[in-house]
């Protein structure tokens, strides 16, 4: 198992590094930071879509592969999750810095990666108020999947799982496909309000069908062989 693991982490790094590669001269009209915060996050929602798939696709192959799907399952986690948490600090750091993009509303966002969540008044008071507009609401969700993918993350080791017992475990890990879903929402937001390319709607929802058809297929497929 140990051997079967360093394989696919070397795999998946080697292709993760290679589509990153490929992918980089589409993004050579953003700044460094900002093109790599974008990929990453690109990154972390196919990984987070290919976990959701893990599980309906050993339900197609022969019992002995199920213990290899399980520990896949679990590395492509990881690496999701490691995606995303550059993504994630790679946009604090922008918006500490101060992000080179045009955003709506830039004026009266509030300093620093605040501005993210928060607006001021305008008055010089100071008073911040919740960024209710469509970027807000894109940046609300992101961070709603942080904690999402943080709790995930988290409890990615069998250590994790005998403690929370194997019910609470499943339980929690029962929102992989809440987290899928926020972090559909907050990447068509920014890609079809701010971003725009290389991005496209295309990509993210190309993606997410296939995942959901497959997902579908295979739940329509186990009820029909459990019917009596």
């Amino acid at each position: 198992m140990r051997l079967f693991r360093a394989a696919t982490y070397t795999a998946s790094l080697a292709l993760l590094a290679l589509w990153a590669g490929w992918m980089q001269p589409d993004f050579n009209f953003f700044p460094s930071l900002e093109a790599w915060s974008m990929m990453l996050g690109y990154l972390a929602f196919v990984l987070i879509g290919l976990t959701l798939l893990v599980g309906p696709i050993k339900l197609w192959l022969p019992p002995r592969f199920v213990p290899y799907c399980l520990l896949l399952r679990r590395d492509l986690g990881i690496l999701a999750g490691a995606a995303g948490f550059l993504h994630v600090a790679l946009v604090l750091y922008l918006f500490e810095r101060g992000p080179e993009l045009m955003f709506p509303q830039r004026e009266l966002q509030a300093d620093g990666w605040l501005g993210l969540f928060f607006l001021h008044d305008g008055s010089g008071a100071g008073t911040l108020y919740p960024n209710l507009t469509v970027t807000g609401a894109a940046n609300y969700l992101g961070l709603t999947a942080f904690f999402v993918l943080l709790s995930l993350w988290l409890t990615s080791s069998r250590r994790a799982e005998q403690l929370l017992g194997g019910a609470g475990w499943k339980r929690l890990h029962l929102n992989a496909p809440l987290l899928y879903v926020l972090v559909l929402f907050h990447g068509i937001i920014y890609v079809e309000s701010i971003k725009g390319e290389p991005h496209t709607l295309g990509d993210l929802l190309g993606w997410a069908a296939l995942v959901w058809l497959l997902r579908s297929i295979s739940f329509v497929r186990t009820a029909l062989r459990r019917r009596p």
